[in-house]
């Protein structure tokens, strides 16, 4: 796929973002639905209702993708997936993706429209999504190496966690989109380089939309994607990932890598939150602790950042992050390589999140 080429499908992605984005905000606004209102006793940053039409609209403008599933290879001798980019074309590639995609938007949209919902509900709606793009993308063979089992098995546990770890990282104006087009940025190039269309098709469209969707949340916070645009977003670049991995033979730990930001996250906020429950006079049973790590609080890298930079907390986490990615982008078949730069990210993470944590740790949501 040629450079020309995915700048023409990010324009396209802008010109549907510019049409879902617009319609959908001026009926937010009129009509009173899907609206974030201030709430004083909960976890929530802004001083004024805002609509959470963002993942709907970046939902709707997506549908695109549907026609750019004839660019997937598929080997139509047998059920083996392709390694290679040529062969015949699967087309049911993009409506497939689609599908897998609505099924995790759902279990954002019930808790964007009533406010809450159960988490073990939300859970299983999630992996009734991991499930159907597992079943639509990958043809089981009973003669095929089972080995590949723990190929897919960190996979689809990255996947989960990217597609919750975005919905942690989107606490403060622009940082899950701008994470999102970073990423995006990286697979477009990866695309590029390995010829593999679909990826580079799904990627370009999805990071025309979300540079229509940052003018609206970033800085001001016009229109944010709520819960329902967060596991949306997570799950699309986990599963292009994923694809990435299965059909174009890219480095595992690549794709892992391009994951660390929102797994970060996730797993040092769960760290500080357990401590901080398990170190409380009350006694706690692990149903509630559970229930207390996914609530929305302050033990992220980004909400402590903002109380000394503001707004511009976003922006620099993810020149950070970027700067990791160029990284190992630079090397992205170079295993060693991404490891070392991994786990100096990680590190820095972690040392900055905990230095920080010293100074300020309250939960906001406390049972």
């Amino acid at each position: 796929m040629e450079f020309s080429t995915l700048l023409y499908f990010a324009n396209l992605g802008i010109f549907c973002g510019c049409i879902t984005m617009g319609i959908s905000y001026i009926l937010a606004q009129t009509m009173n639905v899907m609206q974030d209102k201030p709430d004083i006793k909960s976890f929530k940053l802004h001083t004024k209702t805002t609509p959470l039409c963002g993942g709907i609209s970046i939902f709707i403008a997506y549908v695109v993708v549907v026609l750019g599933g004839i660019e997937i290879p598929f080997n139509s001798h047998g059920n083996h997936i392709s390694s290679t980019n040529v062969g015949d074309f699967y087309e049911y590639a993009g409506l497939h993706f689609y599908i897998a995609c609505s099924i995790v938007l759902c279990s954002g949209i019930i808790k964007d429209i009533y406010g809450k919902m159960i988490l073990w509900l939300m859970f299983c709606i999630q992996i009734c999504g991991f499930c159907v793009l597992h079943l639509l993308f990958y043809s089981l063979d009973m003669n095929r190496d089972y080995s590949l089992i723990f190929l897919l098995l960190p996979c689809y546990i990255a996947l989960f966690l990217t597609t919750n770890g975005m919905n942690t990282i989107d606490g403060i104006h622009g940082n899950a989109a701008l994470y999102s087009m970073i990423v995006l940025c990286a697979l477009c190039y990866i695309a590029y380089q390995t010829q593999s269309n679909f990826i580079g098709f799904a990627a370009s469209v999805l990071l025309g939309i979300l540079f229509v969707f940052l003018l609206f949340n970033y800085p001001f916070g016009k229109m944010f994607l709520g819960d329902s645009g967060a596991f949306l977003l997570g799950f699309c670049i986990g599963a292009l990932l994923l694809l990435c991995v299965l059909y174009y033979g890219i480095n595992m730990w690549y794709c892992m890598a391009l994951m660390l930001y929102p797994i970060c996250s996730i797993l040092s906020s769960v760290f500080a939150s357990l401590i901080m429950q398990l170190c409380s006079t009350r006694k706690q049973n692990i149903a509630i602790l559970v229930d207390i790590v996914w609530q929305r609080h302050d033990l992220h890298l980004h909400h402590i950042l903002q109380r000394y930079v503001g707004n511009a907390a976003a922006l620099i986490i993810n020149t950070f992050f970027a700067c990791f990615v160029i990284v190992v982008t630079y090397y992205y078949m170079d295993t060693p390589m991404i490891l070392l730069a991994s786990a100096c990210f990680c590190l820095f993470y972690v040392l900055c999140f905990a230095i920080l944590w010293r100074k300020r740790a309250n939960l906001y949501n406390k049972a």
